[in-house]
């Protein structure tokens, strides 16, 4: 896939400095998208994303502060360490603005720590999760929705174990519907 170098992706790390990561997830979304990346600078959390109560942030005002603390990223992926969620549940492995500018993953329940008995994993397995939550999640912001192929990189995960099972591929109409996406948009590939 030849590069569309005029559009930039920018990868933020939010509270959460490991270029290794941030590198090995750049490669990955470069071969699922074609775009540019450019991984930022460890920002912090907004302060008006914690919830207090609940111990957690508030995923859509951390993409609500991406979109809001960068106009020129074409897109923008917010990975952070913390545990984030929505009102209608306990917590999510990341969020996106469907056929909007920002997408977010959290690494807080992919293996790093031990939770509702899942055991820390080998860093392999979770560089992997966190790779196939990013290009999910990337996905919807080019309006993709998910999809009922369980190993397309698009199905929904509620579970560790569900992300396991996926690969980090689109299936096929997954795929076509991302070209669809492109040129809609006027964004040329070969």
């Amino acid at each position: 896939m030849t590069l569309v170098s005029d559009r930039v992706v920018k990868i933020v790390p939010l509270g959460l400095s490991d270029a290794g990561l941030m590198m090995a997830l750049a490669g990955e979304l470069e071969r699922t998208f074609p775009f540019s990346y450019r991984i930022g600078t460890d920002e912090k959390m907004p302060v008006d994303a914690l919830d207090g109560m609940r111990g957690q942030y508030h995923a859509t005002r951390i993409l609500e502060h991406l979109v809001a603390s960068d106009r020129t990223a074409f897109r923008i992926l917010g990975v952070t360490s913390f545990d984030i969620f929505t009102p209608i549940l306990q917590y999510i492995f990341g969020e996106a603005m469907l056929g909007g500018r920002a997408a977010l993953v959290s690494t807080y329940r992919l293996g790093t720590v031990p939770f509702e008995g899942v055991v820390p994993c080998r860093h392999a397995v979770f560089v992997d999760r966190v790779i196939k939550e990013g290009i999910h999640e990337l996905g919807h912001t080019f309006g993709l929705t998910h999809c009922d192929d369980h190993h397309c990189v698009m199905t929904a995960s509620l579970t560790v174990g569900d992300i396991d099972e996926k690969s980090t591929q689109m299936c096929y109409y997954c795929q076509m519907a991302f070209k669809d996406e492109l040129a809609r948009a006027g964004i040329a590939q070969s």
